[in-house]
């Protein structure tokens, strides 16, 4: 396990967070998980602005995003992150509901590190996210540098 990682969940469903962070903490992730609504909160957060501006980051981060947010899409905070040389070696997963070949395509373009479509069907879901507990688990995350 990533002692010191945090995991970062972006989604502005409010019930969409919590049957993931319930589901990941139920599959043994036992990290901290900071849940955010949007995507410019998420960019506040690593870049220590706003609201976050004397916050401490966490040494080590994984991102679980959403795509289709309002305000600041997804793939626009994907393209801030990946574009940035202090942050792109943040891993960052994109966890939506789109399964368009087109927008996955973009956002592996763009540097997204996995991309997960949430299924609707609530056991898959919470299988799909199980998965994702594990992948945490066994994934060496590297340390931020910002």
């Amino acid at each position: 396990m990533n002692s010191e990682l945090s995991i970062i969940l972006v989604d502005d469903e409010p019930a969409h967070s919590a049957l993931v962070r319930r589901n990941l903490i139920k599959a043994g992730v036992s990290n901290p998980i900071v849940t955010l609504e949007s995507g410019q909160k998420l960019l506040n957060f690593i870049f220590a602005r706003e609201e976050h501006e004397n916050q401490p980051i966490p040494e080590k981060i994984l991102i679980l995003l959403d795509i289709n947010m309002p305000g600041l899409h997804g793939t626009e905070v994907l393209k801030t992150l990946k574009s940035n040389p202090l942050t792109q070696h943040i891993p960052v997963i994109m966890l939506t509901t789109s399964d368009d070949p087109t927008e996955i395509n973009s956002c592996f373009q763009l540097g997204c590190n996995a991309y997960l479509v949430k299924p609707v069907e609530h056991h898959q879901f919470v299988e799909k996210i199980q998965e994702v507990a594990h992948f945490i688990t066994l994934t060496q995350i590297p340390s931020v540098v910002i």
